[in-house]
């Protein structure tokens, strides 16, 4: 370090330190763009389809072992449905490998696994496409997401959302059919630690691993809320966390950051490099395809509550109008396992929540999970063996969890004319041969929740019509 450096102010030289950090890996690289409105347009392109076309949507393929050839006709009856439209996308949670054969690790509490048959089986079932990036991709580390993305290639199933690299993750894989190109862009603001992929950058290596959306937590409180943060922070301020100013309506505390606002709740900021690049991906896409289909996993609320909240996260919203300026035609959105509403935005649907497909995946315990338990404070000593749930987790799963649907969007020359929405009864029962497999809901339930999904669309405009069994939602 030179006598003139030396001399610099801190902040100068943090500021020197930041940009070496942040610079491109050779000089003639161009670095990425952090501005998403560089990719939006307030007329983006619509899709160029020919003729009639209709795209199937369902929610998470959460299952271990095949399912494609069940003799139960209740579920041959959905897969008719599936296998109907011309193109059928999902999401398939976690990732499939042959356990006796793969040579990689498994990290983190809860692995979910399903067997290496799953990539043939969803190809089977009529699935054409899916998503790869969400929460649980990673539970295999990168080697376990290459392999089920080698076989899915090996099976004709196109992915997207994994890569060797985040180059590859970000990329849509493109379906080529006789009425068009489609293309599917998916990325997940759930995640588990290292999950990102990674390009090569300076001397690191690049790394396999999904799309990722970064986001920035920020705690909505009122002022009585923030005094009592700003208490705590003064009482435990540190060189390294000074006290807050008091006047201050934004306070740091830990890894946390509270600011006033008139409604308590959660917001989220999306890092700026991922939302353009998410954004470009879209635009790419949509020169290299007809139809253009951005997918997401984020099990994020307005509450802080996962998989049981109607109404979507702000960044979500935001997010989803910018893909449509960015080029896509369809927006899924996924992670919490229940519904949420549909939004119909410059004749674009938007399903804010699809639900589950399936919900009966297999975990796999570590050692490090099944191994640990830590005393009761009553004796000192461990507590005594809880009786073995018959549910997927403690205390039961929610309801609303095996309420979802079917989504076919019918298009005529590229343009959204109509969506069906067919309601999905998923199996709440103790019933092992029943629970988690989806099958056309009676009546009385389809009625309920078509109910429920007019409530949850109507802050959106959204019309849906009730036709029997079906939802119909028109657009002009």
């Amino acid at each position: 370090m030179t006598e003139k450096t030396l001399c610099l102010p801190l902040a100068a030289v943090a500021l020197a330190l930041a940009f070496a950090l942040a610079a491109p890996a050779s000089a003639q690289d161009k670095p990425p763009s952090n501005d998403p409105t560089e990719f939006v347009s307030d007329n983006p392109k619509g899709s160029t389809l020919k003729g009639k076309f209709s795209l199937v949507t369902i929610g998470d393929l959460l299952y271990s072992h095949p399912m494609a050839d069940t003799p139960n006709l209740e579920i041959q009856k959905v897969l008719s449905l599936i296998k109907s439209g011309d193109v059928t996308i999902a999401n398939q949670e976690g990732v499939f490998i042959d356990l006796k054969t793969f040579k990689g690790s498994a990290y983190g509490d809860g692995q979910l696994w399903g067997e290496g048959a799953l990539a043939k089986d969803i190809k089977a079932m009529g699935v054409d496409m899916v998503s790869l990036a969400n929460n649980h991709a990673t539970d295999f580390g990168g080697d376990g997401l290459l392999e089920a993305m080698r076989l899915s290639d090996e099976a004709g199933l196109v992915h997207a959302g994994g890569g060797h690299n985040l180059a590859e993750a970000r990329k849509a894989g493109i379906l080529v059919t006789q009425k068009g190109r489609v293309a599917l862009v998916s990325t997940a603001s759930t995640f588990k630690v290292n999950a990102r992929a990674n390009d090569a950058f300076g001397e690191t290596n690049a790394r396999a691993g999904i799309s990722t959306l970064r986001l920035q937590t920020v705690n909505l409180v009122d002022k009585a809320q923030l005094e009592k943060v700003r208490s705590l922070a003064i009482e435990r301020a540190s060189p390294r966390e000074p006290a807050p100013a008091a006047d201050a309506t934004e306070v740091t505390f830990g890894d946390q950051i509270y600011r006033l606002a008139e409604k308590p709740g959660l917001h989220y900021a999306m890092e700026l490099y991922d939302h353009a690049d998410l954004l470009k991906s879209i635009k790419d896409a949509k020169a290299a395809a007809d139809l253009v289909v951005f997918t997401i996993h984020a099990h994020e609320s307005p509450t802080g509550m996962d998989d049981d909240t109607p109404e979507p996260p702000d960044f979500l919203i935001k997010l989803f109008h910018d893909a449509v300026n960015a080029g896509a035609d369809v927006i899924l959105g996924g992670g919490p396992h229940s519904l949420r509403g549909v939004e119909i935005y410059k004749g674009r649907p938007i399903f804010y929540g699809q639900g589950v497909f399936f919900i009966k995946g297999e975990i796999k315990a570590l050692q490090e999970t099944a191994l640990k338990v830590f005393p009761d404070p009553a004796t000192g000593k461990a507590p005594p063996p809880q009786p073995e749930e018959r549910s997927v987790r403690p205390g039961g799963n929610p309801a609303s969890w095996y309420d979802s649907m079917v989504a076919v969007t019918d298009f005529d020359n590229g343009k959204a004319k109509v969506v069906r929405l067919y309601p999905l009864d998923v199996g709440n029962t103790y019933d092992r041969s029943r629970r988690g497999n989806p099958q056309f809901a009676d009546p009385v339930n389809a009625k309920r929740i078509l109910a429920n999904l007019q409530r949850d669309s109507a802050p959106f405009g959204t019309k849906i019509e009730i036709d029997g069994s079906v939802g119909v939602i028109r657009i002009p």
